[in-house]
């Protein structure tokens, strides 16, 4: 699979929104441990209500897809993480030329523009134990190999191990941002929680691609 088309984006992002509703309890397991415990309950809240919006349209445009998924995250959750949920998606989508099909290198575009968004409204940077633990590995090793004659199986498995790499790489961190900041050197050994929502959104991407 080499191209994704308008129909692929909404069948995907329709699987990817019901596997993070059901991931729920991972999702705040995750965050339980140096966070409010409450991760997932928004997170299944804006990916349910991602996957209603996208059973009740029609779609020519695959950015129209991915730009759908976002403003509805950012308009149901509010907070953070709607935020950066909802900018993972949004950023890369609005803004651009409709079109029919993309290939891997714009796929990783919409990923490369969400991290530039992303720590420009959060000021993240890798060490600060945030879902840019995660996403700027994750968005290096993808620009690395977006333009080899790679299929969407193995750009989303470059994603899936770099984005896992830097999720576990955050547990060495202390927290710079949220509650998990007030806790210290108490937050070491724990995962970022973003991070390991990112991880369940590319891992859910590339369950959908094996299935086709």
């Amino acid at each position: 699979m080499k191209t994704l088309t308008a129909a692929q984006a909404k069948s995907m992002m329709i699987f990817v929104s019901a596997a993070m509703v059901e991931a729920k309890e991972i999702m705040c397991e995750a965050d339980r441990n140096i966070g409010d415990g409450d991760h997932g309950i928004g997170m299944a809240k804006g990916f349910g209500a991602a996957l209603q919006e996208l059973g009740n349209q029609d779609f020519t445009d695959v950015y129209k897809v991915f730009f759908t998924v976002g403003r509805t995250m950012i308009k149901e959750m509010g907070g953070a993480s709607g935020i950066i949920f909802g900018t993972l998606f949004f950023a890369g989508s609005k803004n651009v030329e409709p079109a029919t099909e993309i290939g891997i290198k714009e796929f990783t575009t919409i990923f490369e523009k969400a991290l530039v968004e992303i720590k420009a409204k959060g000021h993240a940077s890798v060490g600060d134990k945030t879902v840019v633990d995660g996403l700027e590995p994750m968005v290096d090793a993808m620009k690395k190999n977006a333009e080899k004659d790679i299929s969407f199986e193995e750009i989303l498995k470059i994603a899936l191990d770099a984005a896992t790499a830097g999720m576990e790489s955050s547990k060495q961190f202390v927290a710079k941002f949220g509650r998990a900041k007030t806790l210290g050197e108490r937050a070491i050994g724990y995962p970022d929680a973003g991070s390991v929502s990112l991880t369940l959104i590319i891992k859910a991407m590339l369950d959908w691609v094996n299935k086709q």
